[in-house]
């Protein structure tokens, strides 16, 4: 059981390491674009790249739940050392679901905006 959740992480950072260089890619192609024109690059950012921004983050606050969860309930351990690592790991579980969260709402009010 431990093998097939290993896989599955190791699966689930390799997809999202391929999609964050993907959308790191276009979103510079977007920057190029915006040179010279630049309603076509908010029109393609918002149909193109927003959502897979979005699906992006959906995998981070999902990965982010998980590591808290599971960082809470080795923090419940009686042994000192498994509550120092169990609070490590879940504020690193923390950090990774609400930072995406906190840059996408400030990308979606910029947007708004504009």
């Amino acid at each position: 059981m431990r093998r097939l959740g290993m896989i599955v992480w190791t699966v689930a950072a390799l997809g999202g390491t391929i999609a964050v260089w993907w959308l790191s890619s276009y979103i510079e192609t977007l920057t190029a674009l915006a040179e010279t024109d630049r309603a076509a690059a908010l029109v393609l950012f918002r149909t193109r790249a927003l959502p897979a921004l979005l699906a992006v983050i959906a995998v981070a606050v999902v990965s982010g739940g998980v590591l808290l969860r599971q960082g809470l309930q080795i923090a419940r351990t009686r042994e000192r050392g498994g509550r120092t690592v169990g609070n490590i790991v879940a504020v690193a579980g923390f950090l990774l679901a609400a930072v995406p969260l906190a840059l996408i709402s400030i990308v979606l009010y910029l947007l708004r905006r504009g």
